[in-house]
């Protein structure tokens, strides 16, 4: 891993309103280490940080959701710290107290005004930040079924997600973004546990993004990721930053 996530010098345009604070910094920090203690996290576990993204661009069908992602980021605990410090620092700079991809896509408030170089540099730095801990990234993608609803959609998602995550040899602490359509991933983790799956998972709990800026880095990932799924269209840039800063990608297939 390179110096603990530092900002890039070329990172500078970072600043929206010079005046801006740099928000959150200290309160980032010590909710992720309070959470960690909480939980009985430490350096030697790996934690995964799952989003779910509504994958809303085109992909409805008479009002129906078709497709759906849970995806995000797995890496060690001491890289998750450093980059809740830094993180927060770079969007306190950019006069944010949360990013979210969806949003900036969308240039609706407050990433409206921002300029094509604003755009760019602020992702990038974003990017380089996510890169700098090197997480494998993955998903699991569940499209339409007769009947469906969102909430069976994700829960299908969450299941997958949790199944594979089981299967990892590493003990592992898992933390989903806060879903309005879910709430029963520690009663699934449990059902698996007694077929003998998912012993690996210590820790389970769902959390709020704009106080975990790690979820806001797996907003990104899942963000990209759900792009990916979209075979038509040409691989896009971020997935293309993040691979070449050293993130490794595991896409899952979508499920019939």
């Amino acid at each position: 891993m390179n110096s603990p996530c530092t900002i890039p010098e070329s990172a500078s345009p970072l600043a929206g309103d010079p005046r801006a604070p740099v928000n959150g910094l200290l309160s980032a920090h010590k909710h992720f280490r309070q959470l960690g203690a909480m939980l009985g996290w430490g350096p030697k576990l790996r934690i995964g940080m799952l989003w779910a993204f509504l994958d809303e661009s085109g992909q409805y069908a008479n009002g129906k959701l078709v497709r759906l992602t849970v995806g995000g980021c797995i890496a060690p605990f001491d890289v998750w710290e450093a980059l809740s410090m830094y993180w927060a620092e770079a969007i306190g700079k950019m006069g944010l107290s949360m990013f979210h991809m969806t949003d900036f896509e969308a240039r609706v408030p407050p990433y409206r005004d921002w300029t094509d170089t604003q755009r760019k540099d602020r992702l990038n730095a974003l990017l380089n930040l996510i890169g700098d801990g090197k997480p494998v990234c993955w998903s699991a993608t569940n499209i339409h079924r007769q009947n469906d609803t969102n909430e069976t959609m994700y829960e299908r998602c969450a299941q997958d997600a949790l199944l594979n995550l089981g299967l990892y040899e590493d003990e592992l602490a898992v933390v989903f973004a806060q879903h309005p359509e879910y709430r029963r991933h520690n009663q699934f983790l449990s059902v698996l546990v007694k077929n003998g799956i998912g012993h690996n998972i210590k820790t389970l709990t769902v959390a709020n993004p704009q106080s975990l800026c790690p979820l806001q880095a797996a907003d990104i990932v899942a963000y990209e990721i759900r792009c990916e799924e979209r075979l038509e269209r040409p691989r896009r840039y971020p997935l293309l930053r993040l691979m070449d800063l050293g993130c490794t990608f595991k896409f899952g297939m979508s499920a019939n």
